[in-house]
């Protein structure tokens, strides 16, 4: 069962503390200390799993264990200094050594390193009971130049008419309220894991007090109460854990039995029923389909094939790619019966328990949500309860909608803007077929049914369209807005222009200078560039479900924890850098790139051009996105965006300026 665990401890020279002892234990290497001139070194029966993780301004020596350490030493001079911080968190046992890592490094990648910290983990499985990481990290930050920052600074106040110096800290690192927040976030990021790999189980932060619970919470025991345990020794540890399990048990018997006499003394009146030939039908499904089969995992699942039939379309016809095609067709069929299986149950259901609801307005994913939530609650929804029901799931869609959205942004505004030409042209071609004139409504008479509901419909696929492409302009213009609070241009950047800005800001962590445009920056060094397009060129050489490729995908989480997989406009600047770097980087690993991201030879990539009197960018397409044609460079892109925008800004100033002198003009002869 997972258990809460997390502590912390300072590291310090007043309690004549080593930084060097310390990371050698918990890494299992051979540390010499500088100071001292010592070795040290603590054998362990199993090797730790160790990783140094550093923010990006970090320098490249605190990757050198025995010089990270040893550079904290010599930095802090005085007798009492603190020296490291140290964690020590508690793993899920339920979750595998390779999910165990990813949810470690995970952690304090997103929570200590892009804070600021330099973080040396070790994760420790001597006792397979009690998986657990120990975490050291730097009490004091780096500055962006790759020097020791300071701790604190020196400030001047009054107090009581008296001027005194008083020294406030850098950073919150050494809060209580950051100390909270990171017990309260380890909670969030391990029930998220064991939620994602099918386990039930969950931990809080929060005492069994203050979350109303009657038992007595356990505390960690140690590698050194067991042992004394082993020894015939007794431990006070052992022995106060013993006792509250005991009172524990007592408790949860008493708890059990309410619940158990509350149950009896409620009737039972909602439950899903399947026939016995519906629940076959769903063990095959589930059988074939290697999965549990329910409504979530199903629309799961389907979005899963979509995309992975939507990358076969674009790659060269083969025995293999038919195979594959063939699997997601039988697997899609398998769903749509599965998903109709489920929808008949609901309907019934439905039919049974809500006689006066109109069923025929409610999509299946709105029939199952009623169903199920009935059954959770074993209560009859009113009106108000139903309406509430599909709010939320509303919601949840919208939620995971948006999640796509910001994952595909460019896709989706180039794309939208496509079926938005394409809706308009069909509905302009309705028009003309039926002799419709806006202008004389009788008109409209000439039209069929058939062809005036397409035209109700496309006018209002047209509306939701724009709805949406206002959306994410506004989107774009708060993102821009941050970005660049005193330029006035960036109110006249078409939508794909923006667009670039914050790829660009997304990609390099900062907005884009004027100084950048002339000497643009660079994201990854050559060999990261090579050791990224190796590592996607890989995840691309095998098939969804394969093995392989999760370890490729897990090379890049852990050795480039910032690098975002998901991210199509993220991996599509990455390919635009490695294009600028072609010649350092190697044809080699150039055309591993081009078959990473389906490209047979970026030259032969059909381009897609925006409208003729947008000069912003040409660009190409293929299955993994519209990256930039070899013609254009996206630092030049962004400069004439620029100059476009401001010529803008500046002829309505101009024009701005010229009405107001003639107002001015217009007034005074009024006077």
């Amino acid at each position: 069962m997972a258990i809460y665990h997390f502590s912390n401890q300072i590291i310090s020279r007043k309690k004549q503390q080593s930084t060097i002892a310390a990371a050698a234990y918990r890494s299992g290497e051979r540390l010499i200390d500088e100071r001292t001139n010592e070795e040290k070194f603590y054998k362990r029966q199993v090797k730790p799993i160790t990783h140094i993780l550093a923010p990006s301004h970090a320098p490249q020596w605190v990757y050198d264990r025995q010089k990270l350490w040893n550079e904290v030493e010599k930095k802090e001079k005085q007798w009492n200094a603190q020296l490291a911080r140290e964690i020590n968190v508690a793993l899920p046992k339920e979750l595998s050594h390779a999910k165990q890592e990813k949810l470690a490094l995970e952690f304090c990648t997103e929570i200590f390193v892009n804070d600021g910290m330099v973080a040396d983990l070790s994760i420790h499985r001597d006792d397979e009971e009690n998986p657990h990481f120990h975490v050291m990290l730097t009490i004091r930050p780096f500055n962006e130049d790759g020097s020791w920052g300071n701790k604190q600074m020196k400030v001047k106040e009054l107090i009581n008419g008296k001027q005194q110096v008083k020294a406030l800290h850098i950073t919150d690192w050494n809060t209580k309220e950051k100390l909270v927040y990171w017990r309260e976030q380890w909670a969030h990021y391990a029930n998220r894991f064991l939620k994602k790999n099918g386990f039930s189980e969950r931990i809080t932060h929060l005492s069994n007090k203050n979350r109303g619970i009657e038992t007595l919470p356990t505390i960690h025991e140690g590698f050194v109460a067991r042992q004394m345990q082993s020894e015939g020794k007794e431990s006070d540890r052992i022995k106060m854990n013993t006792n509250r399990k005991e009172y524990n048990k007592t408790v949860i018997e008493l708890a059990e039995a309410k619940k158990e006499k509350k149950y009896k003394e409620r009737t039972e009146k909602f439950v899903r029923r399947f026939t016995p030939l519906e629940k076959k039908q769903l063990r095959d499904s589930a059988k074939s389909l290697r999965m549990f089969v329910n409504f979530e995992n199903i629309n799961i699942r389907r979005l899963q094939l979509e995309k992975w039939k939507y990358q076969l379309e674009f790659h060269q016809d083969s025995i293999d790619k038919y195979k594959k095609l063939n699997r997601i067709e039988n697997e899609t069929e398998l769903l749509n019966q599965a998903e109709k299986i489920f929808e008949i149950e609901a309907s019934r259901f439905l039919d049974k328990y809500y006689p006066d609801l109109n069923k025929e307005e409610l999509s299946t994913n709105q029939k199952i949500e009623v169903v199920e939530t009935t059954v959770s609650q074993n209560k009859l929804l009113n009106i108000n309860d139903i309406e509430k029901v599909l709010n939320e799931l509303e919601i949840k869609q919208i939620e995971r909608d948006l999640h796509v959205l910001l994952n595909n942004r460019q896709q989706f505004v180039l794309s939208l803007q496509q079926e938005l030409k394409k809706t308009e042209k069909q509905f302009e071609h309705l028009r003309v077929k039926n002799r419709i004139n806006f202008s004389d409504q009788s008109t409209i008479k000439n039209a069929t049914d058939k062809d005036l509901k397409q035209m109700q419909f496309l006018l209002k696929e047209k509306e939701e369209m724009n709805k949406s492409l206002i959306l994410i302009d506004q989107l774009y213009d708060h993102q821009l807005q941050e970005m660049y609070p005193n330029w006035d241009g960036r109110n006249y950047l078409t939508v794909e222009q923006k667009e670039f800005f914050v790829m660009a800001e997304e990609f390099f962590g900062k907005p884009i200078t004027p100084e950048d445009l002339s000497n643009p920056p660079r994201k990854y060094s050559k060999d990261e560039q090579k050791e990224i397009i190796f590592s996607l060129y890989c995840i691309n050489r095998y098939n969804m479900d394969s093995i392989n490729k999760d370890q490729y995908y897990d090379v890049l989480r852990h050795k480039f924890p910032e690098f975002q997989i998901e991210n199509q406009s993220y991996k599509q600047m990455f390919y635009h850098e490695c294009m600028r770097y072609a010649d350092e980087i190697g044809q080699d690993k150039m055309n591993q790139l081009h078959n990473a991201y389906n490209i047979q030879s970026v030259g032969d990539v059909e381009e897609f051009h925006l409208e003729e009197n947008n000069s912003f960018t040409p660009l190409s397409y293929h299955d993994s996105g519209f990256v930039f044609s070899t013609g254009s460079d996206f630092f030049s892109i962004l400069e004439s965006a620029i100059r476009e925008a401001d010529r803008k800004w500046r002829e309505d100033e101009f024009e701005q300026q010229h009405k107001n002198k003639k107002k001015k003009r217009q007034n005074g002869m009024e006077r």
